[in-house]
């Protein structure tokens, strides 16, 4: 009873027979039914082979030093089964000599078991610790792969280990580096999932364990193919442990080895264990590379910027400038830091920075401002300012990072092309030059302020396209204008002049001048018309008054000439003296001039009659003022009509002067006239009566004045002339249409 509590069995050996005797227990413990008899020999055949010397040498030293033997064994049962067994025994003697061992047997299979697997485990766990350090002292992910694969596949006593990264993209599962006894080579292979069986691809991205304890007994890996791969890697055993984030097949872990394998619950936990420390600890070392990739490049760009680089923390305090800050700024680089940039921005603009800086900060949101920044020398420069929130890796917010740009020198460019620009639109404006820019695949057209001013367009109004344009051109005009344009583009012409009218807003009609050059591409398509308009109305104007005068000098001239010809022969018939001709050729030669000179004055357009009474009848007036009354509105006559009248007062003045009422003391002239208005044109209506000179008498011939009184007033001017030679004193009267005025510019014609 007690060796069965104890789970004992008991057995005894006769040295001089070799039986061998043992209790049911015993038999049970060795895989022996209870009725079995057996013998040393067979027990022997039990034992394991490679612990039957240490047993055997383990008694005969028990019997050479008469002690008692006690030996830990294996054994392997008749089904194959393997255990574990303590063995205590000892000798019986008679006369000193041993004749039989007794002894007792304990099944520790359980016990070595547990202590194999407390060993085992604590060797993972320090596996596990000591691969955490090796992963940790890294910095290259395929290091760190082929640490792991090396490491686990010593502790798990495998052939070969390595872990693969799947890119859903190609499908390609990749192991840069695989480690193995050197059964395969470990420069790593890569292989398309749906290679592998249907199956087995669905149970990894399902993410779960793939195991094969014998793949030539194992009926899912059964195909030529596949079999043929793992006799050419010498594979017997293969475990795979897939690696899924998110959902996602990420990465698997496998090991292989040359023998069929029993893998265990506690291997298949390990294994998934590492594929996740090394999944961290590779995307940690990658995390790493790109951070400091990150910030070697920050830093790069930071130092190579024209640009001032900082980073603020949330207090506003600098924690990072690069190196031109610090040479800007002209501060030792441990003083450069801090808060020492409020004190380089001016007053005025610290002040408006800091209260943005509240909301700026409340929110968390970026910013952007232009502000005068000190430098080494003192100089205040414009600055454009641009800082962007900086997050840490779990979103935390840490500041600010930024860049200074100096923008000084455009500011002032700036400023000057503003008045650059103000000078050129006051230019315009004062030359009344409009300037537009046709694109012209698009249609676009855009008019500046006094383009849209010379149309007659309210600023801003201008719908941007040819439409509107050309529903402002003279109809008359735009055809002639969009073919001379085409013929331009045809022909690939640089530039074009084109005059058209226009109707502004207002219903006024002017005249504009287009001056424009024309730019193509390289296959000569036109691009652009860029290009200003001139309102010349009043040109036009002058040139056709020009050319009215240069008409109006010609048939002055012919006139005069023809009135000078006349001159010369009346006076010749008349005169009975060379002095008679060369007074009476001077005086009518003098008083011609006096009526050209008043035409002049009013650039040979109307002189008024009332000066050309008074030009020739001044000489004769007295102190008293009664010789001469000139009386009548004003009237002023066109220059075809101012010449031959003024002739004509002259020659009246003349003959009062010589025969008339001026030729004596007390003699009087009285001019008057009136206009009337009755009909198309005006009616002058005019008298000039002399009283209190010598007794009149008709003249016996007609002289030049008469002539000229009668001819040309008559001819030129459809004048109605009477002269009644009365005896008291000469009484002359004159009715004439006042010719018109020539017809005002009209750019319609």
């Amino acid at each position: 009873m007690a060796l069965e509590v104890g789970k004992l069995g008991s057995w005894e050996r006769d040295l001089e027979t070799d039986e061998f005797s043992a209790s049911a227990s015993f038999k049970a413990m060795f895989g022996l039914s209870p009725n079995e008899s057996m013998t040393y020999a067979q027990l022997q055949q039990i034992l394991h082979p490679d612990d039957v010397e240490r047993i055997n040498l383990a008694i005969e030293f028990a019997l050479t030093t008469k002690t008692d033997f006690n030996v830990e064994h294996r054994i392997i049962k008749p089904d194959g089964r393997s255990g574990r067994v303590l063995t205590r025994g000892l000798a019986v003697y008679e006369n000193d000599q041993p004749v039989r061992l007794i002894g007792v047997s304990q099944d520790t299979s359980e016990r070595a078991k547990a202590k194999e697997e407390s060993h085992l485990a604590q060797r993972r766990q320090e596996f596990l610790l000591n691969l955490n350090d090796q992963l940790q002292s890294f910095d290259d992910p395929h290091e760190i792969m082929e640490a792991m694969a090396r490491s686990l596949g010593r502790l798990l006593k495998v052939d070969s280990a390595g872990y693969g990264e799947y890119d859903a993209v190609t499908d390609l599962v990749h192991s840069e580096r695989e480690w193995s006894r050197g059964a395969i080579s470990n420069e790593g292979r890569s292989y398309r999932l749906h290679d592998l069986p249907s199956w087995m691809a669905e149970e990894f991205k399902q993410g779960r364990v793939v195991v094969s304890r014998d793949v030539k007994m194992d009926p899912r890996v059964s195909d030529p193919a596949l079999q043929s791969l793992y006799s050419i890697t010498n594979i017997r055993t293969i475990l795979t442990t897939p690696l899924l984030k998110n959902g996602r097949l990420e990465a698997m872990l496998y090991v292989s080895s040359s023998e069929p394998r029993n893998w265990s619950d506690e291997d298949i936990s390990l294994i998934q264990d590492v594929a996740k420390r090394t999944w961290a600890a590779v995307e940690k070392a990658r995390a790493e590379i790109g951070l400091r990739e990150t910030e070697a490049r920050f830093r790069i760009i930071a130092e190579s910027l024209p640009a001032l680089v900082w980073i603020l923390n949330s207090d506003f305090q600098l924690t990072y400038a690069n190196e031109r800050w610090v040479k800007y700024s002209g501060m030792p680089a441990e003083q450069a830091l801090g808060h020492s940039w409020m004190g380089a921005i001016h007053p005025d603009d610290i002040a408006r920075i800091m209260e943005d800086a509240k909301e700026v900060r409340r929110n968390e949101s970026s910013y952007e401002t232009e502000a005068r920044c000190r430098s080494a020398d003192g100089e205040y420069r414009w600055h454009l300012f641009q800082a962007a929130p900086l997050h840490g890796a779990r979103g935390e917010f840490k500041g600010w990072v930024g860049t200074s740009v100096d923008i000084h020198d455009m500011k002032e460019t700036e400023k000057a092309l503003r008045a650059s620009e103000e000078r050129l639109a006051l230019a315009q404006r004062a030359a009344g030059i409009g300037v537009f820019d046709w694109d012209i695949p698009s249609g676009k057209v855009t008019w500046t302020p006094e383009q849209e001013r010379l149309f007659g367009v309210d600023p801003g109004t201008f719908k941007g396209d040819l439409a509107a344009w050309e529903e402002r051109v003279h109809r008359d005009d735009l055809v002639a204008y969009n073919k001379e344009v085409q013929e331009a583009l045809a022909r690939h012409a640089p530039e074009i002049n084109v005059t058209y009218r226009i109707h502004r807003a207002d219903r006024a009609l002017r005249v504009i001048d287009t001056i424009a050059l024309i730019f193509y591409d390289d296959q000569k398509n036109p691009l652009r018309m860029v290009g200003v308009n001139l309102d010349i109305t009043r040109y036009k104007q002058a040139e056709l008054r020009q050319q009215l005068l240069i008409r109006e000098l010609h048939h002055r001239v012919k006139n005069t000439l023809a009135t000078v010809q006349a001159i010369v022969g009346s006076t010749a018939r008349t005169a009975t003296s060379i002095d008679e001709f060369y007074q009476g050729f001077v005086g009518r030669i003098v008083s011609l001039a006096r009526t050209h000179n008043l035409l002049t004055e009013d650039l040979w357009q109307k002189a008024a009659l009332e000066d050309l009474i008074r030009t020739e009848l001044g000489p004769y007036e007295d102190e008293a003022r009664n010789r001469v009354t000139v009386e009548g509105p004003f009237v002023e006559l066109p220059s075809e009509a101012a010449v031959p009248v003024g002739m004509a007062i002259h020659e009246l003045t003349t003959n009062a002067a010589k025969h008339g009422a001026l030729s004596t003391f007390g003699g009087a002239v009285e001019v008057k006239w009136s206009v009337e208005h009755s009909g198309e044109k005006p009616i002058l209506h005019f008298s000039w009566t002399e009283q209190g000179g010598p007794r009149v008498a008709a003249p016996s011939q007609q002289g030049f004045g008469s002539r000229l009184l009668q001819r040309v007033l008559t001819t030129q001017l459809q004048a109605d002339v009477k002269m009644d030679f009365r005896s008291d004193g000469l009484r002359f009267t004159m009715t004439m249409p006042i010719p018109g005025e020539p017809p005002p510019f009209n750019p319609d014609h």
